[in-house]
């Protein structure tokens, strides 16, 4: 009776290994999508920064244009510049003092900068899967070429 050989590691197929190294790509997309989000976020959070500080600036009684749409503005007076209304989650919203809402807004950019570490740290990661699998893929290729 003729003994059978077995391997400890099964053997990857090309294809398998090309479906997984398509994985990793696809996320790496998706990673840099949603840092693409958070850091359009971030930016918006940092003109809401500039633009409480500037309302703040020019002080009660003054005039300003507010947006109202893409092609119309509407005037306003600043009545109450110390004060921010500013959402603290699920659709509630608060009235801070400027120093209170400044203070929220940023916690806001560092939770949003933490975020992005962390992704960028996953997109690193994935990148190193992609280079070992693409590795393993040359050396199958090499090896089924032979």
């Amino acid at each position: 009776m003729a003994k059978r050989k077995t391997k400890d590691t099964p053997k990857v197929s090309l294809e398998e290994l090309n479906r997984e190294l398509r994985g990793y790509i696809a996320q790496i997309e998706a990673l840099r999508t949603e840092i693409a989000a958070i850091d359009t976020a971030i930016a918006d959070l940092r003109a809401v920064i500039k633009t409480i500080n500037n309302i703040k600036d020019l002080g009660k009684g003054k005039n300003i244009l507010i947006p109202i749409g893409a092609i119309a503005q509407i005037e306003a007076k600043i009545e109450e510049p110390d004060k921010v209304v500013v959402s603290i989650g699920n659709g509630i919203s608060a009235e801070l003092s400027v120093e209170e809402a400044l203070a929220q807004i940023a916690k806001e950019i560092a939770t949003l900068q933490a975020l992005r570490r962390a992704l960028e740290e996953a997109i690193v990661e994935a990148y190193a899967k992609t280079e070992e699998l693409l590795e393993k893929t040359k050396a199958l290729g090499a090896e089924e070429g032979k």
